[in-house]
């Protein structure tokens, strides 16, 4: 950020608009969300700072509450960067179906650290794939020929109101980044999954709940009861703008009747065993030692799944379903020297009888009609809480867990990402013997702390939608 003098020019600049009258809805567009964050970077160590930010805060949503309460048509910004932290159709299609209401979906291309310009072009090029496959309005953001981003004025639409789905705003560059963001748009969250990790400081519990999108948003909408007390811990404002909904990622397992690929038939097919056991491999992408957060075993035991799949080829049928940045954490970690052989080891999965990959998209139907998995990744041990199906979670030295993820890792079977021993005897004894021991613990935890649908009587789709359109349709 700036200077302190320019900084508190910046803060000067926006408190006399306020308390003079010239912030209002014909010019708070001319502010943008860096004049706000500066704000919220400087009243933190002050005394009464929470209380003064979320006043100043409030003042500047409330114009914009205003001012979009008076319009015909809100155009609604889904603000997207993997196709797999989508949260599911229908709450777009709650919006589109409203007259209020106008969807769009902005994909903005990732930027992270260790990955080249191509790279960044590819996957932006899988990702808007996906969405356009959707039958859901894309916004291109990027150049795909060229790797060069959009202005606001080259795309020509511009979201009023926001829905992120992602708090790792660093990972945008130029006008898309939140802090150049102009303040007229209000703007939301919806976790890109169910936070469950920490790291041995215990600070990156502050990183789930305590970025610049969660202290600038109108209203973060928490997964469980318990992510809305540890928003209250952790982050800045506290809970004051977080509301437990649901996950609506999540809404698909409350239904029957969902449109998707079933990749399991064509394994089972392959395979030639409709009664094999179906079981998801699921790695975690956080090799490095100097990562935020240290959970996947990838490293140590890549080899041995792929060799354990062809071994039970009789009796079980697998999914390789790595983690979306996984690859270039792999390559720059020296498992693989290049995406060419990372890419030569998803083939070895595909050449197996009995296997496939998956590596985005959305998982109803892999995780619904499987029959276990084994992960390391920390999102699913919440998630396949939902298909009421066992797992394995590996462990390794460095794993730390927040307070919803101490509580979590209790009802799951584990061990060590190195003991073979210990993941055979998991898929013999529980997955193709069916001695599931811990499966009651798993039903009480689930309907105590994240079943939203039994709770409120409605999926999170409508409950993000309620809480939306109550306050801004005239």
């Amino acid at each position: 950020m700036e200077n302190i003098d320019e900084k508190q020019q910046m803060i000067n600049l926006m408190l006399d608009a306020i308390d003079t009258g010239v912030m209002n809805e014909q010019t708070i567009g001319k502010f943008t969300y860096y004049y706000l964050a500066v704000l919220l970077e400087t009243v933190q160590p002050l005394e009464n700072g929470r209380e003064f930010y979320w006043r100043i805060k409030s003042y500047l949503e409330n114009i914009n509450i205003r001012k979009l309460r008076e319009q015909n048509k809100v155009i609604v910004g889904f603000i997207a960067n993997y196709s797999s932290s989508w949260i599911g159709d229908e709450l777009y299609h709650l919006f589109e179906q409203s007259d209020k209401f106008e969807p769009y979906v902005f994909l903005i291309a990732n930027h992270a650290p260790g990955q080249s310009q191509e790279q960044t072009k590819e996957e932006y090029e899988k990702n808007l794939s996906y969405f356009q496959s959707r039958h859901l309005r894309v916004v291109q953001t990027m150049d795909t020929s060229t790797g060069i981003q959009f202005t606001w004025e080259q795309i020509g639409i511009k979201p009023q109101l926001c829905i992120w789905l992602t708090p790792w705003t660093a990972l945008f560059r130029g006008a898309f980044h939140l802090l150049n963001y102009s303040m007229d748009i209000l703007h939301t969250y919806i976790p890109y999954g169910i936070m469950t990790a920490d790291n041995k400081n215990g600070t990156f519990a502050y990183d789930q709940y305590n970025q610049l999108l969660h202290n600038i948003t109108w209203k973060n909408f928490e997964e469980s009861r318990m992510s809305v007390s540890m928003a209250e811990k952790y982050a800045f404002v506290g809970s004051k703008n977080a509301v437990y909904t649901g996950y609506p990622k999540m809404d698909d397992f409350y239904e029957t009747d969902v449109e998707e690929d079933d990749v399991w038939n064509e394994i089972v097919c392959k395979a030639g065993n409709t009664k094999a056991k179906r079981i998801i491999y699921a790695p975690h992408h956080t090799l490095a030692s100097d990562e935020l957060v240290n959970f996947s075993t990838f490293a140590s035991n890549y080899m041995y799944f792929l060799e354990l799949a062809e071994k039970m080829q009789e009796e079980t049928v697998w999914v390789f379903k790595p983690h979306p940045h996984l690859v270039f954490k792999a390559v720059n970690e020296g498992i693989f020297k290049d995406v060419s052989e990372w890419n030569a080891y998803l083939q070895r999965w595909r050449n197996l009888k009995n296997a496939a990959v998956v590596e985005e998209g959305m998982y109803h139907n892999l995780f619904i009609k499987s029959d276990a998995m084994i992960l390391d990744s920390v999102s699913f041990l919440s998630e396949y809480l939902y298909v009421k199906k066992p797992l394995l979670m590996l462990s390794r030295d460095g794993q730390y867990f927040n307070d919803f993820g101490k509580e979590l890792i209790k009802i799951h079977y584990c061990a060590d990402g190195t003991d073979e021993k210990a993941i055979e005897k998991f898929i013999t004894d529980v997955v193709l013997a069916g001695n599931d021991e811990k499966k009651d613990m798993r039903t009480e935890f689930f309907e105590q702390n994240l079943d939203y649908v039994k709770h409120f009587g409605k999926n999170a789709a409508a409950n993000i939608f309620d809480q939306i359109s109550s306050e801004l349709e005239n």
